[in-house]
């Protein structure tokens, strides 16, 4: 029979002190690696984390307006920003209401401060019944908001209207502007024989408002007459209508303040170029009566530059009319048109340029009525305002304010806005 061979069993050694202690030596360093990476990555987290927060939470805690005691952070900045702009995205827009926003927190702010003082104050009931007429939500730049509307209102109340008159003398107008006498002596006279202002005013009239509103210009207060007049304040509408009888029509006024989209040119070419083009020169007048005029005494012998000294009234005037020189068709407008059919040394006609805008005309104005009226409320709302507007600047002149905005946080808050309004 076959042996059947052993198999050896496997001899285990018991090891050494030195592998013991080597062992143990891997054991501590690994436990030590391990330790020293979890300690890394929470200082880096830890670091991040600050970072994080020096970046994008520091920045906005940081004071950027100061009123007497009070400090407003950059935050609130960026919301009163955000809440005066309600939604706009053009940039341009949103930069010039970044010096009004900071406005706003400095005079609300002294309103608050200075008005308590006065015994004018707006209760939280008032301030919630405030915002939700406006349909605002609570936010604590919107309930600041709402104070200052309370406590200006509160104060227009107690200081603005009482001393605004309950009646002043009030002249019920209408007028028409004319381009010279000869034609409104003749327009008078067909309203004096009956004509129609109204039509006569909406047809005729070269200043927009009186032509858009076919001569009627309402009531106009004494005393207060640019707040009634607009664009037509500095007329000399305002000199004559408390003269005036009601039912009257005055006689022509003449007005150098009002201008008209026309004029008359009356030309000259001295020189003529191949290379060059013209060397003209001109007058330019407001009416076709003064420009035929002019023309008459410059065919009579009168002195060019110093016609146009006195009558010009282009800006080429002060140099006694001298236009320099021109090539005709490269320049845009009429003047360049007219000047390529003129000849040399002669003078030319009274020509009309719609190119040009030119001052002076005649007034023709009626009173329809006179009567002592209430003012109108648009006009004692304005009158108000302005009240108001003299408190608050007094206020602020007295105010410790400091702003330490600088452009790059304007900017900054530009941008936020606009991206968070992109999304």
């Amino acid at each position: 029979m076959a042996r059947k061979h052993r198999k050896d069993k496997k001899i285990e050694r018991t090891p050494t002190k030195r592998q013991l202690s080597k062992w143990e030596k891997q054991k501590k360093q690994s436990k030590i690696i391990i330790i020293s990476t979890v300690i890394i990555i929470i200082l880096l987290a830890g670091v991040i984390g600050v970072g994080v927060y020096l970046d994008q939470v520091t920045p906005y805690q940081k004071a950027v307006i100061k009123v007497n005691d009070t400090v407003f952070s950059y935050d609130y900045y960026i919301k009163m920003l955000d809440t005066l702009t309600r939604g706009q995205r053009d940039q341009n827009v949103l930069k010039y209401y970044v010096d009004l926003a900071a406005g706003v927190i400095q005079e609300g702010e002294v309103l608050k401060e200075k008005a308590a003082d006065m015994g004018i104050t707006a209760t939280s009931e008032e301030i919630e019944k405030e915002l939700e007429s406006a349909k605002l939500p609570r936010s604590d730049v919107n309930i600041d908001l709402a104070r200052t509307r309370i406590i200006t209102q509160k104060y227009m109340k107690q200081n603005c209207f009482p001393k605004q008159p309950k009646s002043v003398e009030q002249a019920e107008v209408q007028a028409m502007f004319l381009e010279n006498s000869l034609m409104a002596k003749e327009r008078k006279q067909r309203l004096l024989m009956g004509d129609n202002f109204s039509t006569m005013a909406g047809t005729l009239s070269i200043e927009s408002t009186t032509q858009s509103k076919k001569g009627y210009l309402g009531w106009i207060p004494k005393g207060y007459e640019s707040y009634a007049m607009g664009s037509l304040k500095d007329s000399a509408i305002k000199d004559v209508i408390f003269k005036m009888k009601p039912g009257e029509i005055s006689d022509p006024v003449y007005d150098d303040n009002i201008s008209k989209p026309f004029g008359y040119w009356v030309l000259e070419i001295t020189e003529k170029d191949d290379t060059k083009g013209v060397h003209a020169r001109g007058i330019l007048l407001g009416s076709k009566e003064e420009a035929e005029k002019v023309r008459a005494d410059l065919l009579n012998g009168a002195d060019w530059a110093e016609m146009a000294r006195k009558y010009s009234q282009d800006s080429s005037g002060k140099n006694g009319g001298d236009l320099g020189w021109k090539v005709p068709g490269m320049e845009k407008g009429m003047l360049d048109r007219i000047l390529a059919a003129l000849e040399v040394n002669k003078l030319s006609d009274v020509i009309r340029d719609d190119s040009v805008t030119t001052k002076g005309g005649y007034w023709v104005i009626q009173v329809l009525k006179l009567e002592d009226r209430p003012l109108d409320q648009n006009i004692s709302q304005t009158l108000a305002d302005e009240c108001l507007g003299e408190w608050v600047q007094g206020l602020m002149k007295d105010a410790k304010i400091e702003n330490l905005l600088d452009q790059s946080q304007k900017d900054l808050a530009v941008q936020k806005i606009i991206r968070s309004r992109s999304k």
